[in-house]
Formats: C-alpha cells, sequence, structure tokens
C-alpha cells in the first residue's frame, strides 16, 4: 500500500499501479486539478500529452468510484448507516497558452477554451466517462500561475475544497 503525504509527488507508473491496492486516501481526495497544457486538436480533444492527463484523472475516478461501491456493498451488508463519500470533482484548468495562438471554432468564430476540451475528453472518455455533476473548466487562464490563482479563488475557497490532486506531467 501507498502511503501519502501533502505535498507528495507521485509518478504516474506509481500512482497508477497502486490504484489496484485500497488506498483510503484517494476517498479523501476533495478535487482533482488537471492542468491544461497547448492548443486543442478540436473542441473534443485536447493535445495528445494532456489526453494522457485525462486518461489518468479518468482511471483514478473510476478506482474511486469502485472502492465506494465496494464499501456501499460493505455497509449494507453490515447495516451500517454511515453515508457514502461522494466523488471527487475534476477542474480541467487553463483558458490557453499565452504564446501560441488560440483555436477559433469555425462556425462561430469563439476560442475553444484548452480546459474545455479537456473536460468533453473526460465525459466522453472511451473507457471511463466522468459524469458531468463531476466536471468542471476553469476558463480564466494563460498560464501555469494563473491556473493555481484561478483555480483557488474560484474553486478551491468558495467550495471549502482543501484536499487535492494535481495532474500533470513534466
Amino acid at each position: 500500500t501507498m502511503i501519502i503525504s501533502p505535498g507528495d509527488i507521485i509518478e504516474e507508473d506509481d500512482l497508477l499501479s497502486n490504484l489496484s491496492s485500497n488506498n483510503s486516501w484517494l476517498q479523501s481526495i476533495d478535487a482533482i486539478l488537471l492542468l491544461g497544457g497547448g492548443v486543442p486538436l478540436s473542441p473534443t480533444e485536447p493535445p495528445i500529452y494532456v489526453q494522457r492527463r485525462c486518461d489518468v484523472v479518468a482511471q483514478i475516478m473510476d478506482k474511486i468510484t469502485t472502492m465506494q461501491d465496494h464499501d456501499s456493498d460493505q455497509q449494507q451488508h453490515h447495516h451500517q448507516t454511515q453515508q457514502r463519500n461522494t466523488l471527487p470533482s475534476v477542474i480541467c484548468l487553463s483558458a490557453g497558452t499565452a504564446h501560441l495562438p488560440q483555436y477559433i471554432i469555425p462556425h462561430n468564430g469563439l476560442p475553444l477554451w484548452e480546459s474545455t476540451a479537456s473536460a468533453a475528453y473526460l465525459l466522453r472518455h472511451a473507457q471511463y466517462p466522468l459524469s458531468a455533476d463531476r466536471v468542471f473548466a476553469e476558463t480564466t487562464s494563460f498560464d501555469t500561475i494563473s491556473n493555481a490563482y484561478f483555480a483557488r479563488t474560484s474553486f478551491t475557497d468558495v467550495t471549502g475544497w482543501r484536499k487535492i490532486l494535481v495532474v500533470t506531467n513534466e
């Protein structure tokens, strides 16, 4: 079993290989921040390396759902009255990349935000599609520092989310 402390950096391989073990820390996550990164390929396709981040988030959410379903079954079996945990929310970050031209949607001339492409990808995920009530898009930031600022001021401070998992890659 993997022991996670606040501020730990977990390599993707370590995280995914340990999803099969019973990691109760996963169930304590309030939110997952998914960093953007680059111009989307289409309205439902972030860049390939961001798709990989999305795939990791989808796998994590599926594992948490499976763990909670198992816990719920156990509670019903033992007639416990404890309330079922809720799934974390996923906040897709980034309006765009400041040094790259925006993807412009041909039929309306509006920019396509990086975060909405990531959110659409998660909602339509081939293996583990996420529920729309769990996915949010931050559409104000254009760099990593403003990702953190707007994630905090628009989401985590407002909702009280404190246990955050940040998904990115090097």
